[in-house]
Formats: C-alpha cells, sequence, structure tokens
C-alpha cells in the first residue's frame, strides 16, 4: 500500500525548503561590505568581506575583498588583526593593484599602536622597519612624505627615551655612562630635536670634568646651528660664563 502525504504537508515543507538561504554572487556581499565600511560599520564590513574571502576562493573579487577584509579592522581599530590580513594580501597576491596600499597600512597600524616614552618600544621599531620598506619599494608614491614624517616622530621618540636615560645617569652623577649614553644620541639621532640637546649636556658634563675647551666645541655648535631660540639662549647664557684655561 502506497503512502500518501496530505497535500497541506507537501505544502509545508515545500515552504520549509524554499525558505533555505541560497549563496549569492560574491559582488553582492562585496557591495554590502563596501557600504558598511563607508557608514563606518566596521564589524558589519567585516562579516561581509570575510563572505567574500572564504565562499569564493576563484573569484577575482577576492584579492579586493582581502584588502577591504584588512581596512575593516583596521576600521575597527584592531590593528593586530589588520597587519595580519594586509600580509595575507602580500603574501597571497602580490601582484594586487594594493599592495602599496597595504604596506602602507601595515606601518600605520604600528604607528597607530605606539606607547609612552617609558615602555617598550617594540612597535615604534616595526613602524619605522615597515615605513623604511614602503619608500624603499614606492619611492614614487604620494605617500612618501607622510612615511617620512613619520620615520622622524618614530625616530624622535626613540632618542627622547634614550635622551631620559642619558638625564638619569646625569642626575645620579654617572658622568661617564651619561656622556656615553649622549654619545650614542649624537651618533644615532642626529636628524632629532635632541640632538642639540644632547650637545648642550655634553657641554655641561666636560665643563664638569674642568674642561672647557670641550665644552665651548659642543655649546658653539649649539649656538650656530640650533632652532630652539630657548636652548640657544641658554648656551648663551652658559658661554658668557665660560672662562677659557691660561696658555702657559
Amino acid at each position: 500500500m502506497r503512502f500518501v502525504l496530505p497535500i497541506g504537508m507537501l505544502l509545508a515543507l515545500w515552504g520549509c525548503s524554499s525558505s533555505v538561504p541560497t549563496l549569492k554572487k560574491a559582488e553582492y556581499y562585496f557591495e554590502r561590505g563596501q557600504t558598511a565600511l563607508e557608514k563606518k560599520r566596521c564589524l558589519k564590513a567585516i562579516e561581509e568581506f570575510q563572505r567574500v574571502v572564504t565562499n569564493f576562493p576563484g573569484s577575482s573579487m577576492v584579492p579586493h575583498a582581502q584588502y577591504y577584509l584588512a581596512e575593516a579592522h583596521y576600521c575597527n581599530k584592531d590593528y593586530v588583526q589588520a597587519v595580519f590580513e594586509y600580509e595575507r594580501l602580500l603574501n597571497t597576491y602580490p601582484s594586487s593593484e594594493w599592495v602599496d596600499d597595504a604596506q602602507f597600512r601595515i606601518a600605520e597600524a604600528y604607528y597607530n599602536q605606539l606607547r609612552r616614552v617609558e615602555l617598550d618600544q617594540q612597535e615604534t621599531y616595526e613602524s619605522l622597519t615597515h615605513f623604511r620598506r614602503f619608500i624603499d619599494d614606492n619611492p614614487s608614491s604620494p605617500l612618501v612624505e607622510v612615511a617620512r614624517e613619520r620615520i622622524v616622530e618614530c625616530r624622535t621618540l626613540l632618542a627622547e627615551k634614550r635622551y631620559l636615560a642619558a638625564q638619569l645617569y646625569h642626575k645620579q652623577k654617572r658622568l661617564e655612562a651619561a656622556a656615553i649614553t649622549y654619545r650614542d644620541i649624537l651618533r644615532d639621532f642626529p636628524d632629532t630635536p635632541y640632538y642639540y640637546e644632547t650637545l648642550a649636556q655634553l657641554g655641561k658634563i666636560a665643563h664638569k670634568r674642568d674642561n672647557p675647551k670641550e665644552a665651548r666645541i659642543y655649546w658653539v655648535e649649539v649656538q650656530r646651528d640650533c632652532e630652539d631660540e630657548k636652548l640657544v639662549t641658554q648656551v648663551e647664557k652658559l658661554l658668557s660664563q665660560l672662562e677659557e684655561p691660561q696658555e702657559d
């Protein structure tokens, strides 16, 4: 005997089967992701771009979605995950049109994580490395000038950290340790504002050690080349009080 389902049950089953969601084209989810990102709905954008990357591996939209997936994490201020997604783009799609943008954004992601000077500066070093790499790989990019400015900022932060260490030695009257650290700053960070601050401090150490000639050399360079009027005024006062040793 054949068992026949009632018509009502058949219709119900058909209705249930027709409600199962079907996967739309990659372009559909990509456009939804872009709309969400434009509206700063970062989590929604992550969801939509991730769908494209995960569900359409052979689509020409995937490299674009990969870049914007990283952008969505950047939008969400999840810089660690953003760097991971940018690097995935660089490694998986090295010929993508987004490579130079991704390189810059990696550097910016580290830059946005810079810590106070008294804390560990790992992100500062990472930011420097990636900005330099970006400049080397994209010398004609309009973003090169911004990258150079960021490099100076990062180097200034590292110089400040070194300067504070030298100042601590100086205050503790550990003059040799202070002098060594100050000279390291002159060698490693001549392009930062701490260069002239350091010259002034080395002059003070030389004067403390009864070496006015050496002190004068440091202070005269500050007087001649420094654009910080306050520091120049301080050094000029020190120079005016400086007595050259009498020759035999």
